[in-house]
């Protein structure tokens, strides 16, 4: 005979099939430069699809960031003495580290997908702006 905590209790729970799906609204002015693909991955078992086009945009501001991805002894030596030494001695033979740090730089731009309208002047305005701000 089975022990209590061996025996396990199942509820039985009825799913629903629920639709999701995506929209987007593309005027006519990007689909002239608009390129749409379908691919299989095999791997997965799924599709791919990507939809790709370009607009006309202005950089404004760039900006390098140093992300710290993670810290680690430097050394096997400097692991064991983290892991086994007495804190007394770790205050006086502390452990080195190394880091892996990730450089990444962001740029900001300006772009408006509404150039090619009968009233493109404040558009533009828009595109010359040369501050972050403006784009708040």
């Amino acid at each position: 005979m089975k022990a209590e905590q061996d025996m396990v209790t199942m509820d039985r729970i009825v799913l629903e099939k629920i639709k999701f799906g995506i929209q987007q609204m593309v005027g006519s002015a990007l689909m002239d430069d608009m390129r749409y693909e379908s691919i299989e991955d095999i791997a997965t078992r799924s599709i791919i699809q990507r939809l790709t086009f370009y607009l006309l945009g202005n950089k404004v501001h760039s900006e390098e960031v140093d992300i710290k991805v993670r810290g680690y002894p430097a050394t096997m030596w400097e692991e064991l003495k983290r892991d086994f030494w007495p804190k007394w001695l770790k205050r006086i033979y502390p452990v080195r580290y190394s880091r892996d740090v990730t450089h990444v730089t962001n740029h900001h731009f300006h772009v408006c997908p509404h150039l090619n309208y009968k009233d493109d002047r404040k558009h533009l305005v828009f595109m010359m702006l040369n501050d972050v701000g403006a784009m708040k």
